[in-house]
């Protein structure tokens, strides 16, 4: 008797779909039909499983599946919907593919501008993945867009850089791909036998191209021979194309090799088979058109939807934000309650006591003494309770004015209407993953201020380093991105955790990125990595700035007070508590500080976080 699905566990669940997934992955550019039969059972599956990644992958399927047959509309829904699951599962590179695919569906519908946007941010997500060829896919759109542009070297560039990466990486389907684009380039430039050449690798190749990459390639050997006025063997070409573009069905693909079968019979002097062609061609164009139309009409809708949402979300967010605050003012209003109501309580108690004992004054006069120790005491204590009340607000305030004073500069842009709809929405997305990191950043921060406040506390953890590392990035995003700095995360494997109070653990992080970013050129890169010692895990952080001059260096590792704050190099200001802290936090602990600079590259920040908890 067959097993139930519902009795399989969530590893069975998982390889089952994956299983699905893979041979439906075989067939997407070949036959859509037993593609999309492999995804429907693929999804039988995965609806069963909690796993926001294998959702992800399967509705990234379906996206590729619908685009590969020209339904961009359905595609595009499917891209969006696998966009959210990874980044719900932190998937870089599934998020990196899902804005490639986005992309895709721009350039199919010649708004290449855009099209290029997408193409440039998912190669900074693929660039977050270990994969270092992961990004080849979206490098290599990115040159067919700027072909379509019209931006010919810089096209040239570009697909020469995916075709190395498609090499080393040995990934054939893009290798094809790419050589076709080059072919396709080498054309526009009237470099007939080159564009051959091209071609022809593709076709010759040990591992056989699929039938979307066949047909381009014999299309494009029709083109070239036609230039060439070899007429019988352009034919030949042409129709090769013809076949293999009926069997993928696409109305793009057909216009235009049915558009070279004319052009070929024509020159022939073949009237007939010229007319027949140039019919089969204005069907093609006519349905091209009416596609064309509406899916621009339906993206445009969709794009609305999510401005919508992404408005909506926005406005979420800041009503908890705001529900936060209010619930840390109430909780600091009831604490000064408290304190008054206990204040109140003793001087009522020595009222009575002293009413109690006035006919003796020596015993008056001892009890009057022993209440002003007990008033002195309280007194000190509150004065301690408001320097740490003090002292919390200086913390909260130094790590929230950065994200958040990116994020006013992007309000005060918008609200001067200098930006169109789509600018807007673009921005508001930025502002989402800003405002989502803040948030978070936020809440760690309440959490650890809301267990200082009855006394300094420390509670020392086992924490992943390198994964706190990437939350606290994307608080920082923001402010990077506006200095165009690009900051390079290499994670090593098997880094070993380290024992440390999480809360002092996020404002060292927030201290040392902020202050990299503060004082790096715009344009220039920051990077972070890690090694590894018998007792310590290193954190090195290096900016691309001018360097930190001995006496300054000095001056940060003997301090124990507030110091003036140096500019950025874009003017930036600051308190001068950042470091401050940082040194405070360390030394609680038992984690030291290493300061390298290097005149005019830049300085190097070098932190040692202990690797037990004795």
């Amino acid at each position: 008797m067959a097993l139930a699905q519902s009795d399989f566990s969530q590893e069975q669940i998982a390889d089952s779909a994956s299983f699905y997934l893979k041979e439906a992955n075989e067939f997407i550019f070949n036959d859509f039909k037993l593609a999309e039969s492999k995804l429907d059972k693929a999804k039988t599956f995965v609806t069963q499983s909690d796993d926001a990644n294998l959702k992800g992958k399967l509705q990234h399927r379906y996206a590729v599946a619908f685009y590969v047959k020209g339904e961009y509309y359905l595609s595009l829904s499917h891209f969006l919907e696998a966009e959210k699951l990874f980044r719900e599962a932190e998937n870089w590179e599934g998020i990196g593919k899902c804005l490639n695919g986005l992309g895709l569906i721009q350039q199919g519908i010649d708004r290449h501008n855009e099209a290029i946007e997408y193409f440039k941010q998912a190669i900074d997500y693929y660039n977050l993945a270990e994969d270092e060829y992961a990004a080849a896919p979206a490098i290599i759109n990115l040159g067919v867009s700027e072909l379509q542009s019209g931006e010919l070297e810089s096209a040239k560039v570009t697909l020469d850089s995916a075709l190395t990466l498609a090499v080393a990486s040995k990934r054939k389907d893009i290798e094809h791909l790419t050589l076709n684009q080059l072919g396709n380039l080498a054309y526009e430039k009237d470099q007939i036998k080159t564009a051959q050449n091209y071609y022809q690798r593709v076709l010759n190749d040990t591992v056989a191209p699929n039938n979307w990459e066949k047909a381009f390639s014999y299309y494009g050997l029709a083109r070239t021979n036609l230039a060439l006025n070899n007429l019988d063997t352009a034919e030949g070409y042409g129709l090769k194309a013809l076949g293999f573009g009926k069997t993928n069905a696409s109305f793009f693909e057909l216009e235009r090799i049915t558009g070279v079968l004319f052009d070929i019979y024509e020159a022939q002097g073949e009237l007939e088979n010229a007319v027949l062609f140039s019919k089969e061609n204005k069907a093609y164009r006519d349905s091209l058109y009416d596609q064309k139309r509406i899916r621009a009409i339906n993206l445009l809708n969709l794009e609305q939807k999510e401005a919508d949402n992404r408005r909506l979300r926005s406005e979420k967010m800041e009503k908890d934000k705001e529900l936060s605050k209010n619930k840390l003012i109430i909780a600091i209003l009831l604490f000064a309650g408290f304190v008054l109501l206990l204040v109140l309580f003793f001087r009522i108690k020595s009222y009575r006591q002293k009413e109690k004992f006035r006919k003796t004054l020596e015993e008056k006069n001892r009890l009057i003494l022993q209440k002003n120790d007990v008033i002195t005491e309280r007194n000190e204590e509150l004065a301690k309770i408001n320097k740490s009340k003090d002292r919390l607000f200086s913390i909260l305030s130094h790590d929230l004015k950065s994200p958040i004073g990116s994020i006013q500069k992007l309000l005060e842009l918008i609200k001067t209407g200098e930006f169109t709809e789509k600018e807007q929405a673009e921005l508001l997305d930025e502002m989402l993953k800003q405002v989502s990191a803040t948030s978070t950043m936020l809440q760690n921060l309440l959490q650890w201020a809301n267990s200082q406040l009855e006394g300094a506390k420390m509670y020392i953890e086992e924490v992943i380093l390198a994964k706190r590392v990437k939350e606290i990035m994307e608080a920082h995003y923001l402010v990077a991105k506006s200095k165009n700095i690009q900051i390079t995360h290499e994670i090593p494997s098997n880094l070993s955790p380290i024992f440390v109070d999480n809360g002092h653990l996020s404002i060292i992080l927030h201290n040392l990125i902020s202050n990299a970013i503060k004082f790096t050129h715009p344009g220039s890169e920051i990077k972070i990595h890690y090694a590894e010692e018998p007792k310590c895990v290193l954190f090195k952080i290096r900016d691309g700035g001018d360097g930190i001059s001995e006496a300054r260096i000095e001056q940060i590792k003997n301090f124990n007070t507030q110091i003036m704050s140096e500019l950025g190099t874009e003017m930036e200001t600051g308190t001068g508590i950042g470091l401050l802290l940082v040194k405070q936090f360390l030394t609680l602990n038992n984690a030291r500080l290493e300061i390298k600079s290097y005149p005019g590259e830049g300085s190097e920040f070098i932190v040692c976080f202990r690797k037990n908890n004795d």
